[in-house]
């Protein structure tokens, strides 16, 4: 099962999907401890790490979302396809 879930033409993609898991995991992780910590963290810093996760949880969002507009709109050429988006 798992030779067919990673192959030489998508194994670019498959480490890439990687490395997007360990930065949502690490984001998390990131979560759990401003959360568990939330009560004897000074206000303005339990204030600076919620920035910082919304901060981050954004960039990885857009990040992740531009990535796969990428790889969709190569995809769509390599098809012989009309690769435009509204954007």
């Amino acid at each position: 099962m798992i030779k067919h879930f990673i192959t030489k033409e998508n194994f670019g993609q498959r480490v890439l999907q990687l490395v997007i898991l360990i930065a949502h995991l690490a984001l998390l992780k990131w979560i759990l401890y401003t959360l568990y910590e939330g009560g004897v963290l000074p206000f303005t810093t339990l204030m600076f790490h919620f920035g910082g996760i919304s901060v981050a949880g954004g960039l990885l969002i857009f990040t992740c979302a531009q990535i796969y507009k990428r790889q969709y709109q190569k995809e769509l050429r390599k098809h012989g396809q009309n690769a435009k988006l509204d954007s």
